[in-house]
């Protein structure tokens, strides 16, 4: 079992996972694994890891808020994620606590993993594949229904993965305006520096038009 990418590991950690979250949290669990592993495949990222990070991405969804709030300070996450929003936001902090405590269980696990698994709820101004891969998977896995899920999902392997991870991050951010949530501090700056190619050619268009005009 110190291959953190065995067969034999996937199915020890799987197990540990089954007893840690309610049935229906794990049925969401084994089916994030097996989205990525689709997106792996066709994004041409590592499967294996994939596979492993998807299964243990909601390690820490079985803890209530009070014992989230608590195991981010057991770990000494609470300066690194503020504590406004280990306060107002304890349901995205599952992602920072489970990469810790399971880098700290299961050391043989590999960094790229357990970033994904960080940053699955908040996401980040600098994403790997892999860490796209989990996020996306997260939201358009087989158990997963809204009305813009089908569209994402018919995407895949059309668009790059890029594409599809601005289509994630959009709606998330749209969903979470629309039910008057919360935003985490770091979403305007992530927002912005994946908008800004779109949006800067819009401006240029623009500002070509009006030169145009000038003329």
């Amino acid at each position: 079992m110190d291959d953190a990418l065995s067969q034999e590991f996937f199915q020890h950690v799987s197990a540990e996972a089954k007893e840690r979250v309610p049935k229906k949290r794990f049925h969401h669990m084994q089916g994030v694994s097996d989205t990525a592993v689709e997106l792996a495949q066709v994004y041409e990222a590592d499967v294996d890891k994939a596979r492993l990070a998807g299964i243990l991405h909601d390690w820490d969804k079985g803890l209530d808020n009070d014992e989230i709030r608590a195991k981010a300070a057991d770990l000494g996450l609470v300066d690194e994620l503020g504590e406004w929003v280990v306060l107002n936001m304890p349901q995205v902090i599952h992602g920072p606590t489970a990469a810790a405590s399971l880098a700290n269980e299961y050391p043989q696990i590999p960094s790229d993993v357990l970033s994904s698994i960080y940053k699955h709820t908040i996401a980040s101004p600098e994403m790997s594949d892999l860490d796209k891969i989990i996020y996306i998977s997260d939201a358009i896995e087989p158990n997963r229904s809204f009305p813009e899920v089908d569209e994402i999902r018919s995407s895949v392997g059309k668009v790059s993965l890029d594409e599809l991870y601005f289509m994630v991050y959009k709606f998330w951010i749209e969903t979470l305006i629309g039910n008057d949530g919360l935003l985490h501090p770091d979403t305007l700056d992530i927002w912005n520096r994946m908008a800004y190619p779109k949006a800067h050619a819009r401006l240029e268009r623009y500002e070509e038009r009006c030169r145009n005009k000038r003329r």
